[in-house]
């Protein structure tokens, strides 16, 4: 499964809390397994929740509008109700009863024609009520709907005390499950082979545009979603957020990427740099060094360690390995359901990296007239060493 249940449950009886809500698209997918429909058309205006009560093993509450409420048949965690809300209409067959639908649609059909909500505010008061009856303390995300929202749900549940959740949804989802570490080393798998296939097709004359959009081909072939391909040329990528150009490829320059997708709702995020032919010295030294920080950190990072103690030593790394003046505001960050998951690896952080902490270690140097070498994995934090989620050769990829 994908929740860690024992943290979970270990941080709600550590802040009193008798049950839990999600709001946003992210923690939903956490609980459910779901990935909500409503809430990626809609991330302002949706609304879908999961409600938990302590006992988070006996699974969640799924609430969501009517129309997408079909979606709880694809939930891979328990689900002990489902509750549409809003008008939205699935007729009876016409030319057969109900007895001779299948048992999802069987299923579907209870809850689609329960008219009991028309809102979602009402939905998710009777759902903390069913939770937690006669009052309690209730940990509801605020990160995924408006401060009136929440006002209007104080309003309707007096008996109860809502105070912010998302804090403690952050802090379960550090340390992920066996689970969740396949669903991130799978999505860098696709990430990985649209990278290759983008190498695939370097050549004289190929243009950012082009590399771009083989990228994104490749992830969407293997069934995940691109969600940032920044592939530039050249000294072009000293600017690496602004849009793909005509640009095109020349004998000795290099190819940037920083990718980004979202496959079965978590995220790979990955950098290389390859060249067209063999690079120049100064490109390889340069690489080299960031290559060195990114190892430093896969040495050296250990439970306990904080976000700040591990920016260091990959900050020092690269300094020692070439470039003296490197500077960084982060060299990394957890990645998960959400692409900066904690732990953030920057100079302020002073949170510890736990046993099971993914964490996305990156190296980038951007120099103006130059561009930028980068190089960007995950990797599970362990008692005992490190596990690299990535098989990508994170040396300069060199096309010959």
């Amino acid at each position: 499964m994908r929740v860690n249940h024992d943290r979970l449950q270990r941080r709600m009886r550590e802040f009193g809390l008798d049950a839990l809500v999600s709001t946003t698209a992210e923690n939903l997918t956490y609980l459910t397994g779901v990935s909500s429909v409503h809430l990626d058309m809609f991330p302002h205006s949706g609304r879908a929740f999961a409600v938990l009560s302590q006992d988070t093993r006996a699974g969640a509450r799924f609430l969501c509008g009517r129309c997408e409420v079909d979606q709880f048949l694809d939930a891979d965690e328990r689900i002990t109700e489902a509750i549409g809300y809003g008008p939205f209409y699935r007729e009876p067959p016409v030319d057969a009863a109900l007895d001779d639908v299948s048992p999802e649609d069987s299923l579907l059909w209870d809850v689609s024609g329960d008219p009991r909500f028309d809102d979602a505010l009402s939905a998710l008061t009777h759902a903390v009520k069913e939770v937690c009856p006669g009052g309690g303390r209730v940990a509801v995300d605020e990160e995924g709907v408006p401060a009136a929202f929440l006002d209007e749900l104080r309003t309707r549940l007096p008996r109860w005390q809502l105070v912010p959740g998302a804090g403690h949804l952050r802090h379960v989802r550090q340390v992920k499950t066996a689970r969740e570490t396949e669903l991130v080393a799978a999505a860098a798998r696709v990430a990985e082979n649209a990278i290759r296939a983008t190498v695939a097709i370097m050549r004289e004359g190929v243009t950012e545009r082009e590399l771009v959009r083989e990228f994104n081909r490749s992830v969407v072939t293997q069934g995940g979603t691109p969600r940032f391909t920044l592939i530039r040329i050249g000294a072009n990528a000293v600017a690496g957020q602004r849009r793909p150009t005509t640009t095109a490829l020349r004998p000795g320059q290099a190819v940037w990427f920083d990718v980004g997708a979202v496959v079965d709702g978590y995220w790979c995020d990955i950098a290389r740099v390859a060249t067209l032919g063999e690079p120049d010295k100064r490109l390889a030294g340069l690489y080299d060094a960031v290559l060195a920080g990114e190892q430093a950190a896969l040495d050296h990072a250990r439970p306990g360690m904080t976000g700040q103690e591990l920016f260091a030593l990959t900050v020092d790394a690269v300094r020692d390995a070439g470039i003296p003046h490197y500077r960084r505001n982060h060299v990394g960050h957890g990645i998960g359901v959400e692409v900066y998951d904690p732990v953030l690896i920057r100079p302020d952080n002073t949170d510890p990296l736990r046993p099971g902490t993914v964490v996305n270690i990156e190296t980038p140097y951007y120099e103006f007239g130059f561009g930028c070498v980068h190089v960007e994995d995950p990797f599970v934090v362990g008692p005992d060493g490190n596990r690299l989620l990535t098989t990508l050769p994170r040396e300069l990829i060199v096309v010959r």
